[in-house]
């Protein structure tokens, strides 16, 4: 039984000082005693599960190429470089002799990894102590401090360095670009300076590859794969140039160098979907991380094996909560947090501006009740200091926007300059020179014009109070911030925020800017330090800012950008308001179409389904995770040729399997032993089409009639395809809300001898589990899960009381055929006649017609079909929707319909059946490709 005491652990193990860990951990003051714990929990498991999970180094228990690859599955800016950062220290703990960290395939991306990792992975001043423990590629002022050079020149490794520290059991740490000439340079320096050394060590040497936004450079190209061998020099160079660091097919190796590679990344569709042709494609483990929150089951630090969900509580409240997607589109949708555009774009853009300044001034007043020394944004600029603290002692909050018109960079500059203008810039030539200038602050001609329109701004004080309420209540919010009135966000507004407040262009034109820039400015020339450039920002970006640069203090998105063919993965990265943003959340928006937000929060779905997915299998309770698509959209771009799996065998599946008749068939008893209870005739047009069962089955009680029948040519066994597929929805409700123990929804026979046969989609065992998981589903809000019939209805947002009113029931029937009277066996003793239907069969002894007699222009007193057969049972009329879609309406019946089916010279009758499942079910869309499934 699960243990799901909330445990608060305020001195969680971190080492001693002395160690990596115990540097690194040090670095982390800004995360809670928690926060800590459950970081190092999941970092020690990464590297026990997935580093060491094949023991130390060894070709007896390694794979036969020394390599093993796996998966960290994180969430959109929730700390994936600070685990990323946690299994390194671990890993030097353990020991590992080579560390490379691909950051990244932007130069602003690797510069901002290599920082972090200067700052708090490899902290200290630089010295010998430093020089000592590791010998670190490139050097800092190479790239941070923009030294030009060659790239064998910046990755340069002296052989007698990388001698002394194999030899000393000291580490090599290599921070370096994911782009092909950097991973080409860094292999010809492994080659010539590390490979030698290696070879000379009577020992393993084992080498750690993490590779930052691992679906972003790192999967084989779908267009390419299209067209191209698997063989061909043509692929994408990326991947082959990554494992080129250490295959001994194209970097002459040592053979007793052994290589463990972990992509880290948020959206992971692709690279549990790509080929195996993909040397970095996950095969020995994939792992979630987690995001603190107010529910799940506890972190335990003690116990990496302990039972996970994809959050864990926070004692300390909301402003140590990461805000995702289960905040913006589930639990915080009352609090306003995402708006839909107006389709007005100039006022959707001037009320989304309006947000942000309003949002800044409520935030600086915040900040300057508990600390009076803080200056505003306009009042800092221009003012040196003598040190660095001495700036963030009086720095205010960073506050920041994001407008995503397009991937143009045409229409980057264009919005930009709507902003300027809008704000009071004289024309667009003006505005334009502002932003080529670099320092494009708002005009101040837009104080006149706030006061000038003043109810358009005042209104968002009243929203922002009702969001604060909505968060306080929905969070348990003991005290929540109290929002300023107007005339204090008024005189904030006109003093600091309007004109502290300028606009920035970032994408990969050379007049935008480069990132954005958080930290104090030390001015060379003076010796002295300023204020952070971005302290308030409005950014205008497309893909650059769609991948993991941070955007800190961001408190407004203004998402233009719309696809006719989204994809989950690329669209999630987009999503830049995620992150740990509860000190502020109530004044937290994002501004999109309806439909856009609507995808948003299905893709936050399928996401949690697969993180559960992970999580499942982490414990051992499921194979490898299933990659969903939603209704409205694909999980991936990436990957060509993904196709769609749906979960629900259809409106009307027809099982085309059927016993031979050379023997008795033993459905034929189960069908006799269910009519042995009251029936009657069902006749229309003066015509008796067949028998009903006077009461009607429950969900489960159709899965198990179902489960029920035999055939003596089909047992799939449970370890099909297929039956992995049920396994991972099991174990994914099975994470909502735990299940009876032994559940099962897909419980097909296995041969008594021989191989299993194909498992099919249309059988009664699928049928059955379908069955099964509809009835556990009313009881739990399952993320993945869509509703049959209703398009983007999604199953995490349906009332589940409606559903537990209006679950279906299915009626029972017999149809009656043209073919001999039933006078023998199990069917001939009910007390009616049961004449057989004659249904051909194809060569491989399938039934070759399904469903019966169709007549959609049927009168009245006339038979439409077998489909409604039960509405004739019920004397109800047939449903409005009969002629436009296959789906029952919501809150009918299902029904089984029997065939007796007996064909000439065929000595035993044999039972086929049909199935009609009414809409309003769950649904799924699991994504397939060849090699998608990870061996256990």
């Amino acid at each position: 039984m699960t243990d799901n005491v909330e445990r608060v652990h305020f001195d969680p193990p971190s080492g001693a000082e002395d160690t990596w860990w115990g540097r690194y951990a040090a670095e982390l003051g800004q995360m809670t005693s928690t926060a800590r714990g459950a970081l190092r929990t999941d970092c020690a498991y990464i590297v026990e599960r997935g580093l060491l999970g094949a023991g130390s180094p060894d070709v007896a228990t390694w794979p036969q190429s020394r390599t093993r690859t796996g998966l960290v599955m994180g969430s959109v800016q929730s700390g994936k470089t600070a685990s990323m950062f946690g299994v390194t220290a671990l890993a030097l703990d353990h020991g590992i002799d080579i560390v490379v960290i691909l950051a990244g395939t932007r130069l602003s991306l690797w510069r901002q990894t290599y920082e972090r990792m200067v700052e708090q992975l490899d902290a200290g001043e630089e010295g010998v102590a430093k020089a000592r423990r590791r010998l670190l590629c490139p050097a800092p002022g190479v790239v941070l401090g923009g030294a030009s050079g060659t790239l064998d020149g910046t990755y340069r490794l002296p052989s007698a360095q990388v001698r002394r520290k194999l030899t000393q059991k000291q580490p090599l740490i290599v921070v370096a670009m994911k782009q092909t000439d950097h991973l080409y340079a860094l292999g010809r320096e492994l080659r010539q300076s590390v490979f030698g050394e290696v070879a000379q060590l009577n020992r393993a040497v084992h080498m750690l590859v993490l590779d930052d936004e691992a679906d972003d450079g790192s999967v084989l190209d779908a267009v390419v794969e299209q067209s191209l061998s698997p063989l061909s020099p043509a692929l994408k160079q990326v991947p082959r140039a990554i494992a080129d660091l250490w295959e001994p097919r194209s970097s002459g190796a040592p053979d007793n160098l052994f290589a463990t590679y972990i992509g880290y990344t948020a959206t992971p569709q692709a690279n549990l979907l790509q080929e195996d042709h993909n040397p970095l494609a996950p095969r020995d483990f994939v792992i979630s991380l987690r995001t603190p929150l107010d529910v799940g089951i506890p972190a335990q630090p003690a116990d990496p094996n302990a039972p996970r969900s994809s959050t864990y509580p926070e004692p300390n409240g909301i402003n140590s909560y990461y805000t995702g997607g289960e905040v913006y589109y589930a639990r915080g949708a009352k609090a306003g947090l995402c708006l839909e555009l107006a389709g007005e774009p100039d006022e959707d853009l001037a009320d989304s501006i309006r947000a942000f300044l309003i949002a800044g001034a409520i935030r600086l007043h915040w900040a300057s009740t508990n600390t009076p020394a803080l200056m505003g944004p306009h009042s800092i600029r221009g003012v040196d200091f003598a040190l660095r603290d001495d700036v963030r002692a009086v720095s205010p909050p960073t506050q920041s926007m994001l407008i995503h018109p397009s991937a143009d960079i045409g229409a980057h500059f264009a919005t930009a300059e709507d902003v300027l203008v809008w704000a009071g810039a004289q024309d667009r030539a003006a505005a334009r020179n502002l932003l080529t200038s670099g320092n494009a602050q708002l005009p101040l001609d837009l104080i006149a014009k706030m006061r000038s329109e003043e109810p358009l701004w005042e209104i968002w004080i009243d929203r922002y109070q009702a969001s604060s309420t909505a968060i306080a209540t929905e969070f348990n919010v003991m005290n929540p911030r109290p929002v300023p009135t107007w005339p204090t966000v008024r005189a904030i507004l006109e003093a600091e925020v309007i004109p502290g407040t300028r606009v920035s262009v970032v994408n990969s034109d050379a007049e935008a800017d480069d990132r954005p820039e958080y930290k104090p400015v030390f001015d060379e020339a003076a010796q002295r330090w300023r204020a952070a450039p971005d302290l308030s920002t409005v950014f205008v970006s497309g893909n650059v800012m769609a991948r993991g640069l941070t955007l800190e203090g961001m408190t407004t998105a203004l998402f233009r950008r719309s696809s006719a063919n989204p994809f989950a993965d690329t669209q999630m990265q987009m999503q830049r308001w995620f992150g740990y943003r509860g000190d502020y959340i109530e004044l937290c928006r994002v501004f999109a179409t309806r439909q856009q937000i609507e995808l948003f929060g299905a893709y936050h779905d399928v996401d949690e389904a697969l993180r559960q997915g992970i999580a499942a299998r982490m414990a051992g309770d499921a194979p490898s995770p299933v990659v969903l698509h939603g209704m409205s959209f694909l999980a991936t771009g990436k990957i060509a040729n993904v196709g769609r799996v749906p979960l629900c065998p259809g409106a009307k599946p027809f099982i085309t399997l059927i016993n031979g008749g050379q023997t008795p068939d033993p459905n034929e008893r189960l069908v006799a032993e269910l009519f042995a209870e009251p029936s009657v005739d069902v006749s229309v047009g003066r015509a008796t089409r067949g028998r009903a069962l006077d009461r009607t089955l429950s969900l489960s009680e159709a899965a198990d009639l179902l489960d029920s029948f035999s055939f003596e040519s089909y047992a799939p066994g449970n370890d099909s395809r297929l039956a992995e597929l049920w396994q991972q929805v099991r174990a994914r409700v099975d994470a909502t809300l735990p299940l009876p123990p032994g559940t099962r929804f897909y419980n097909a026979p296995s041969p008594t001898s021989g191989t299993a046969s194909d498992a099919r989609f249309e059988c009664p065992y699928a049928i059955a589990a379908y069955l099964r998981l509809w009835e556990a589903s009313l009881t739990r809000a399952v993320p993945g899960l869509f509703v049959t019939g209703v398009p983007s209805g999604r199953w995490a947002l349906a009332d589940l009381s409606a559903k537990q009113l209006h679950q279906p029931r299915f009626s029972v029937g017999i149809r009656y055929g043209d073919g001999e009277s039933i006078t023998d066996g199990a069917l001939a003793g009910l007390g009616f006649n049961i004449r057989a239907t004659r249904k051909a069969l194809n060569a491989g002894g399938d039934l070759d017609t399904t469903w019966g007699s169709n007549d959609p222009n049927a009168g009245p007193l006339d038979y439409r079909g077998d489909e409604f057969f039960d509405y004739y049972h019920r004397g109800e009329v047939l449903p409005a929707t009969a002629r436009t879609t296959p789906w029952r309406p919501q809150g009918s019946h299902g029904q089984i319909l029997f065939y007796i089916n007996k064909r000439p010279r065929q000595a035993h009758p044999v039972v086929a059946v049909g199935v009609c499942i009414p809409a309003g079910g769950p649904e799924q869309f699991a994504a397939t490709r060849a090699g998608s499934l990870i061996a256990a």
